[in-house]
């Protein structure tokens, strides 16, 4: 009702009153706008923004029709800003500000938007990278430069954005990349041959060429201390790969390996998860194994997760199909299942028999010298000389086993485990150190090997902890990003008629037990869930389904999706994924024809359709002509 049609109706009323129902009247009004007192809108503008940051942006969208005050409080800048550190807190890249702070909002719609796209599987556009002639098998994603390897005995190295190609390095075959961005050292695993070689990504020149397997490398794991390399030979290989020396080989595992991750540097603990579905923590250091889990026995008492997980690396029709890894999280697939894991810290204790027979030895303790390895700088590659085997046996005799791993040279921690571990070899460095073998059929969820007693006892080393069960279609190869909890899937593109040619994406949420909320938010320890099964994942549309098949477009491809010449749609064979990569903005596919193709899911060009009961927060609360009148 109008302002006018209001005051009439008020004076049709008072008109109707008689005269000592004014004073009746004047109270009651009063009291209607003592009830109408607005609060927050007569608070200090900065506690007003502070109260609305704790909304979500439903929530400030339904308040911020109450009032005229209240709809310029939710425009405010800072608040809008706030949201959008909020859902960049996770990007890889900082945020940059816009010029004009009222900018914000129009930032975080494309932000929403954004996130939008990854929920519903929405890529915005494609961009193709032509150079590879053979099977595109491994891809490396570092901010704005792109790394390929291929069978076709080539390393290519793209700048993402603008898609040229920066350099191609002539290899072997290659099956397995990692790469370390502070030190610019590129490992490469090679296909066909059990060797792994290092290269300078400033010089492009090869800094070590290092053979420790009798076949082909399948997965390999850099750091700046070490190097491990998973072969075809069932072997892991742990190197320093400055000094180019082989430190210990871990031998004859069950099955393949499927890849390994350098879980705790300094520990000196790596992880090696086989096609079977076992997870082996080893010990650099020690030169051994230190446990070893089945991931089917990880349902523990659940009879829901355990049914879930019974058959994970049972048969062949249930073997790990890909495994992705960083810092102490981890994901491994089946054909229809992903498991997300994540690695708990282990601290050693001492005894205090020890920790007090430790103090008063101190001062009288000869003064060690460092280890080679501490000495070199980073960025010298130069082999160290090894000590004299007196001078190593001197010191491990004067030291009583007091010293850690750590300060101690790798002849003389071969020898102090020499008494303790039978078949230990002391071989010099660089030569397989053919540890024990540890027992395969133990039980899950111990200790594979104590310490000795001189060198402190550790706990048990706990199995990883699931965070997220994943149901999927039959998916063959896939990537993580797992800052954003994010995946990309994708099922093998067979020739066969009928064969699912899809691809799929998804983001799980942290099980409520281990996200950070206070205790009177949790619920009862007995309601709180360990792992999320609530997870769905959504297939590619777009754009890609704009590109999958020739057959829509009958007259040919239209000039406008920009694809390369002989191109016959992404859902074929030839293009089936063999690598993927991803990070906040893009995935990253590399295809069998050697093929390589950016999707992003930036823009607005591609919207999801509508379901009923679907939210539509970001097609409609969030449009840029909604009403700003009050």
């Amino acid at each position: 009702m109008k302002a006018s049609d209001r005051f009439r109706l008020i004076h049709i009323i008072l008109d109707s009153c008689l005269p000592g129902d004014i004073s009746a009247m004047i109270r009651m009004l009063e009291k209607y706008a003592a009830s109408t007192f607005d609060i927050v809108g007569n608070l200090p503008e900065d506690v007003a923004i502070k109260i609305f940051g704790h909304f979500d942006v439903m929530e400030l969208l339904e308040v911020e029709t109450v009032s005229k005050k209240w709809h310029m409080l939710v425009r405010h800048p800072a608040i809008w800003r706030h949201l959008c550190m909020e859902l960049t807190a996770t990007d890889p890249v900082s945020l940059r500000p816009p010029a004009n702070p009222e900018d914000w909002e129009p930032l975080y719609r494309s932000l929403h938007h954004r996130e939008r796209n990854w929920a519903t599987g929405q890529v915005q556009s494609i961009r193709f990278l032509k150079g590879h002639t053979g099977f595109c098998t491994t891809l490396l994603l570092k901010g704005n430069r792109l790394i390929s390897g291929s069978y076709d005995e080539t390393i290519r190295v793209w700048d993402i954005r603008s898609g040229e190609e920066k350099k191609c390095l002539k290899v072997k075959a290659i099956s397995c990349l990692d790469f370390l961005p502070d030190e610019e050292v590129l490992v490469a695993g090679f296909h066909d041959v059990g060797r792994v070689q290092l290269f300078s990504t400033v010089t492009w020149a090869p800094i070590q060429t290092l053979q420790g397997h009798l076949y082909g490398i399948r997965a390999v794991a850099l750091s700046p201390k070490y190097l491990v390399s998973a072969g075809a030979d069932k072997a892991l290989v742990c190197w320093d790969w400055r000094a180019g020396q082989k430190i210990v080989r871990f031998g004859q595992q069950t099955n393949l390996n499927i890849g390994v991750q350098i879980v705790d540097e300094n520990e000196g603990r790596i992880v090696g998860i086989t096609v079977d579905g076992i997870v082996r923590t080893f010990s650099i250091p020690r030169r051994e194994m230190l446990s070893q889990f089945k991931l089917s026995e990880l349902g523990g008492s659940d009879p829901v997760l355990s049914a879930k997980l019974s058959s994970v690396g049972v048969g062949s029709a249930n073997m790990l199909q890909w495994f992705a890894a960083k810092g102490k999280q981890m994901t491994c697939a089946t054909k229809n299942l992903i498991l997300h894991l994540e690695h708990e810290d282990t601290e050693p204790t001492v005894s205090l028999t020890s920790s007090l027979e430790s103090l008063p030895l101190a001062h009288h303790l000869p003064q060690t010298p460092p280890t080679t390895n501490a000495l070199r700088p980073r960025h010298s590659l130069s082999v160290p000389r090894p000590e004299s085997r007196s001078m190593a046996l001197k010191s491990r005799k004067s030291m009583g086993g007091l010293l850690s791993p750590a300060t101690t040279t790798n002849r003389t921690v071969s020898a102090a485990f020499a008494s303790n571990r039978p078949g230990t070899s002391l071989g010099r460095p660089g030569t397989s150190m053919g540890g024990p073998r540890a027992s395969i059929g133990g039980r899950p969820g111990t200790s594979m090997g104590g310490a000795s007693p001189s060198r402190g006892e550790k706990k048990p080393v706990k199995p990883p902890v699931l965070l997220s069960v994943v149901d999927t279609p039959d998916v063959a190869v896939g990537a993580v990003d797992p800052k954003k909890r994010r995946v990309a899937t994708s099922t093998r593109f067979s020739s066969r008629l009928g064969a699912d040619r899809r691809i799929f994406v998804s983001t799980y949420s942290l099980p409520m037990s281990r996200k950070p909320l206070p205790e009177e938010v949790l619920p009862p320890a007995g309601d709180v869930s360990t792992v999320d099964f609530d997870t769905e994942i959504a297939t590619l549309g777009g754009a890609w389904a704009a590109l999958a098949d020739e057959s829509e477009h009958g007259s040919g491809w239209p000039s406008q999706l920009n694809v390369p010449t002989g191109f016959k749609g992404l859902a074929t064979p030839e293009k089936n994924p063999m690598a993927m990569a991803l990070s906040h903005e893009e995935v990253v596919v590399g295809a069998a024809d050697g093929t390589i193709y950016v999707m992003s899911f930036v823009g607005y060009q591609y919207k999801a359709p509508s379901h009923k009961g679907e939210s539509v927060l970001g097609d409609l609360a969030l449009d840029d002509e909604r009403d700003e009148s009050v």
